[in-house]
């Protein structure tokens, strides 16, 4: 069996997403399409709007076939360790033939070069974004700085464009296209598959005469009490009236977080992931003077530092992320979150004939002990994640539990 994957968030699962699930199959002409979905924490360093049950089922139900979990470590790392995460996972597998995802470009070949220019000139451009980065500018915006000199600098050896160039810097500036390029850095085996971006942009506002949608745009409608059934398919705008949703100021989150700040050391928060730079210190300075989760890192956000690097540094704090507690760079497993009859053929493939390179974990209480020690910190790290997540958003943490929990099956 044949295979297309995919890396999601489904924050919610809106109808961009089915488009995007059904343009992957039908590009590629796949017998399957497995999802490597982020679990309970999302790459912004929020909590998902529902949790990652309830997600995965929204998946199954609008295309995808098997959806395995990214470990939460990697959701809250940067953009780079999160796509490298997504593609060992699906590549480890040994199915998947394609990646397929979205970019506000749609040009593969722009994506591609891009990509292996910044592999190839990895150290120059690093040295130049780190001397950029001492100026007070955020690493996306020094990173992108240091790729256009760098490329400016070598154009004179290819047979580059002007216009070619300033296309590359506006790719490296949107957010989908910086996510499909870390996604075809990663790939070893499988070949990228790029898939137009099409309606409202990543940043715009909700607009209810726009089919396809941004999840942010969405998610800000719901969380204010608006219909967004129009842009979402009827599954989802069930699960969005029915679900526990995570609020847009995250007040429980917010008096966890607080006691985190007041009650760790400067050093241990220093030490976390997205720590550094004296982060600490300014976090301890605002957390006395702020009503809510955004409005602490408000007071924290500069140019140097971005919403969502300081969003990502709170929930490591919260979930106890440091550099020297995990000092793992890829995943130790393939934790299977839900399938379908197709997505129970492929795990039955995988296993017969072996062609998994992880382990795959079905029932967390049967498989952890096999795992190595690095794949059980891991495992335990997810486990500790969804815990504290029922916790904040009123779910029973015993019948929810992911020691009880096992995989959303459709039929």
């Amino acid at each position: 069996m044949r295979a297309t994957g995919i890396t999601a968030e489904y924050n919610p699962l809106h109808n961009g997403h089915v488009h995007h699930l059904e343009q992957a199959r039908a590009v590629t002409g796949a017998d399957a399409v497995v999802v490597a979905m982020s679990g309970d924490c999302v790459q912004r360093g929020e909590p998902a709007i529902m949790d990652k049950w309830i997600r995965t089922e929204l998946a199954l139900k609008s295309g995808a076939d098997l959806v395995i979990e990214i470990p939460a470590l990697f959701c809250l790392g940067n953009a780079g360790q999160y796509a490298e995460a997504g593609v060992r996972l699906l590549e480890s597998t040994g199915k998947i033939s394609h990646i397929a995802f979205g970019s506000e470009s749609g040009n593969a070949e722009e994506l591609i070069r891009i990509a292996s220019f910044l592999k190839d000139r990895h150290d120059e451009i690093e040295k130049r974004a780190k001397e950029l980065r001492g100026t007070g500018m955020s690493y996306p915006a020094a990173r992108a700085a240091a790729f256009s000199e760098v490329r400016a600098a070598v154009k004179g050896t290819e047979a580059s464009s002007d216009e070619e160039i300033g296309n590359e810097l506006l790719a490296l500036q949107s957010p989908n296209n910086i996510l499909g390029i870390e996604y075809i850095k990663s790939m070893r085996s499988a070949k990228p598959v790029v898939i137009r971006r099409s309606g409202a942009g990543y940043h715009d506002p909700y607009d209810d005469k726009i089919r396809f949608q941004s999840a942010s745009a969405i998610r800000k409608q719901v969380l204010n009490g608006q219909d967004v059934e129009a842009c979402v398919p009827d599954h989802t705008a069930k699960a969005l009236r029915e679900a526990h949703l995570t609020g847009p100021d995250l007040d429980k989150w917010f008096d966890s977080l607080r006691y985190a700040v007041l009650s760790t050391d400067a050093d241990v928060i220093e030490d976390c992931p997205s720590g550094g730079e004296g982060l600490a210190n300014l976090m301890k300075s605002a957390v006395s003077g702020a009503d809510c989760w955004s409005e602490f890192i408000e007071q924290i956000k500069s140019k140097r530092y971005t919403y969502t690097r300081l969003s990502r540094l709170c929930m490591q704090l919260l979930l106890g992320i440091t550099r020297s507690r995990y000092s793992i760079t890829e995943p130790g497993y393939i934790r299977v979150l839900g399938f379908t009859e197709k997505g129970r053929e492929l795990l039955a493939e995988m296993r017969d004939d072996g062609s998994a390179s992880l382990p795959v974990i079905i029932n967390v209480n049967k498989s952890r002990d096999g795992l190595s020690q690095e794949a059980k910190a891991l495992l335990d790290l997810d486990m500790r994640a969804a815990d504290v997540y029922n916790l904040m958003t009123g779910r029973d943490m015993a019948s929810e539990s992911d020691h009880r929990r096992g995989p959303v099956i459709i039929r």
